[in-house]
């Protein structure tokens, strides 16, 4: 069985992160639903966490290939 590496796994998240945010702006233009702001600002978070997750992952891999 494969393993799953760390930076798939946080650029999954990342992914589904922005993914949200662009049905959260589409659903605001149609007029599609209310969301609640609570949602929109856990995203935004994800996506900050996730972005120093995946610079953090790099440096350790071309700290190791060195």
């Amino acid at each position: 069985m494969k393993k799953i590496n760390n930076s798939d796994m946080v650029g999954f998240v990342q992914l589904i992160a922005i993914i949200y945010l662009v049905f959260v702006l589409l659903a605001d233009i149609m007029k599609w639903q209310q969301l609640d702001q609570t949602h929109v600002t856990l995203a935004i978070c994800a996506i900050a966490v996730t972005t120093g997750s995946l610079k953090k992952l790099d440096g350790r891999k071309e700290s190791k290939v060195k």
